[in-house]
């Protein structure tokens, strides 16, 4: 049995299972944000858009060919094999979606201990908000994971005498609280209170766990899950 979950974990951390599993909330996100033609998308996506503009790319899809890009290095980089199981990605989606619950059953208990906090829900129908959940888990967890995670780890070691775990210690726990912040910039932004702001660095420093337990794919399903819990069943 031990030996099954092992195989498991190493198996399933190949950047192609990242990319399967990423797949459907990647298609659900840009897809509908082009049929709806909403005119609000994920404050992460917006951000790495605007970076590049800088750099005068200008495009819709812009971001979407960063993650692409980014998947194709780490592939390349790792040179691992491209083969795939079908019942391998069906067993990330399961543990994604417990992933997703853990921090969804644990929340629920935590919001009774933060006068009954509850994240703000914006003004959208259901199958708005399920497109920007999905976009939500993709490009934050680009955003603030696999980039901002990973640049200040990489600070905390070279700029520090810290040895390469604390330094992600401290990587996570910098990282959680900026991941908060950025929930109250910008003209889309919520309101600040103190409870909105530990629960969403809690679940920011959640999410840097798992992405450095469980990769880049497990991560960002696990977050557009638990954002669509909150949305769409949550009080």
């Amino acid at each position: 049995m031990k030996a099954a979950v092992r195989k498991y974990y190493k198996e399933t951390r190949r950047p192609v299972y990242s990319t399967a599993l990423v797949l459907p909330f990647f298609l659900v996100y840009h897809v509908g944000t082009f049929f709806l033609k909403t005119t609000y998308i994920n404050g992460a996506d917006a951000l790495i858009m605007r970076m590049l503009s800088a750099l005068s790319v200008h495009s819709a899809f812009a971001s979407a060919l960063v993650l692409l890009l980014c998947f194709i290095f780490w592939q390349v980089r790792t040179r691992a094999s491209w083969k795939i199981r079908g019942a391998m990605v069906c067993l990330l989606f399961v543990e994604s979606l417990l992933l997703a619950g853990l921090l969804f059953a644990a929340f629920g208990w935590l919001s009774l201990h933060l006068s009954r906090t509850t994240l703000p829900r914006h003004a959208y129908g259901p199958l708005q908000r399920l497109v920007l959940y999905c976009g939500a888990g993709i490009y934050e967890e680009l955003l603030f994971r696999a980039f901002l995670l990973g640049a200040l780890i990489l600070a905390f070691v070279h700029l520090t005498p810290l040895k390469r775990k604390s330094a992600t210690v401290c990587a996570a726990l910098v990282g959680a609280v900026l991941f908060s912040l950025f929930h109250y910039v910008g003209p889309g932004s919520d309101p600040f209170t103190l409870g909105s702001f530990v629960q969403r660095a809690l679940g920011g420093l959640y999410f840097s766990i798992l992405f450095i337990w469980r990769g880049f794919g497990v991560t960002a399903a696990s977050h557009a899950l638990y954002d669509i819990l909150v949305g769409l069943c949550g009080p």
